[in-house]
């Protein structure tokens, strides 16, 4: 046998089993899909980064509608972050390594951030900067969705109930202590009567004793005079500490007059955060129900798309082995026919293996997607892609850049071919 014959069926047979023995794997990824608000509403021009790794990969804004989406590989850890003027910094982390088996799916995660305001009343805001907000996760059987261990929202809100007990709490606490100023305000005024009323009195009996003194002698006027001055120094002195007391009294009671007007002007204070704290629980209570309602929606639909998703998995698959086994019969054919050829025309024979075409297709919310990947061994490949709204707009791309349908249809028909 020819020297040259033995050389290329050396390289077919080679080039044969380089192929089987190397696992056939496809580069899979993630589309996200997230919508920005805050109370309630959407926010445009929040900012979103992505870290691979810990190395900066792609920078986001939102839309006037507050919605985002980016493609990122699977094989990777990611952290997101979401930051906004005026708003608080939050971070997410997304942990995509999966098997080797399982480096072919291509899911899609879609999920709201509610941006909050700093020191936001019915939210721990604090949390934020301590730890992400949420976690995605692989667990090898269901697919990628949150970690059902990280249980961030539940210490997230502030309990409306715990909330209502504190301030009924400092409701109670607040009338003790105005019941407590009044009784100790009556007091106070009942006492100073009473000492007004001795006073009084006091005065009324000193007039009626020097009105009815008797006439008496020198010697004893005398004596009388020395008594009177006695007295009426005692009684100054009476009259002095009296008088001190009364000022005394006054001045405690324009102090507790000054601190009453007060105690009222918090009352009033009071009372207005005490409406507003009201309306507060009656709006977070029902922006938790309709949390809960549309996180129950949201797990139905996740289902249902993951459904979805593992069936098309599933076609994806069976369809590369196909492809695969097609292959390999391909190169064994084109080996049995290299003996057939002229020995003259051996010199200018050049293998050129067969490409594998893998198609997938994609159902969006707007959108359905057909993918058409066509590589050979070796590491190069083509990506088609046909995008097909539904209002009936059709756009084509190769490796990312649009071209006609012409050119779409005409380089997939050649590729088939070969």
């Amino acid at each position: 046998m020819p020297l040259h014959f033995l050389f290329t069926k050396k390289r077919l047979l080679t080039a044969l089993l380089w192929l089987c023995s190397v696992p056939f794997f496809a580069q899979g990824d993630m589309r996200f899909f997230g919508t920005a608000t805050k109370g309630g509403q959407a926010l445009p021009g929040a900012n979103v980064s992505v870290l691979m790794d810990g190395r900066p990969l792609l920078n986001l804004t939102t839309g006037r509608n507050g919605k985002f989406r980016f493609t990122v590989d699977l094989g990777h850890q990611y952290r997101i972050d979401f930051t906004s003027p005026g708003c608080v910094p939050m971070y997410m982390v997304m942990d995509l390594r999966v098997p080797r088996d399982k480096g072919w799916i291509y899911p899609d995660y879609v999920c709201e951030i509610p941006f909050f305001v700093p020191n936001d009343p019915r939210v721990r805001t604090e949390q934020f900067a301590q730890k992400p907000f949420a976690k995605v996760i692989f667990d090898g059987n269901k697919g990628f969705h949150d970690d059902p261990k990280w249980n961030f929202t539940s210490t997230l809100f502030k309990n409306p109930e715990e909330e209502r007990q504190k301030q009924l709490q400092r409701e109670a606490e607040e009338r003790a202590r105005i019941e407590e100023e009044e009784r100790k305000r009556k007091q106070l005024l009942e006492e100073e009567q009473r000492v007004l009323a001795e006073e009084a009195k006091r005065k009324q009996q000193a007039t009626a004793t020097v009105t009815s003194t008797p006439t008496v002698s020198p010697s004893l006027a005398a004596e009388t005079e020395a008594q009177r001055l006695e007295r009426e120094r005692l009684e100054k002195e009476q009259q002095q500490q009296t008088n001190q007391q009364v000022k005394k009294q006054y001045e405690n009671n324009l102090l507790k007059l000054a601190a009453e007007s007060e105690r009222q002007n918090n009352v009033q204070k009071f009372d207005k955060m005490k409406g507003t704290a009201r309306g507060n629980s009656a709006v977070q209570a029902l922006r938790v129900e309709s949390e809960v309602k549309a996180q129950a929606e949201y797990v139905r639909e996740q289902q249902q798309q993951q459904q979805r998703q593992q069936q098309a998995n599933k076609q994806v698959k069976d369809a590369q082995v196909k492809k695969l086994q097609e292959t390999a019969a391909k190169v064994q054919r084109d080996a049995n026919a290299a003996r057939l050829k002229p020995v003259a025309q051996m010199g200018t024979f050049q293998y050129e293996p067969s490409p594998t075409i893998v198609v997938t297709f994609v159902d969006d919310i707007f959108s359905d997607v057909k993918t058409t990947l066509v590589s050979w061994p070796g590491g190069k490949k083509v990506e088609f892609r046909a995008v097909m709204y539904w209002w009936g707009a059709t756009y084509y791309y190769r490796d990312g850049l649009e071209i006609d349908e012409k050119t779409y249809k005409d380089e997939l028909t050649k590729y088939r071919k070969s």
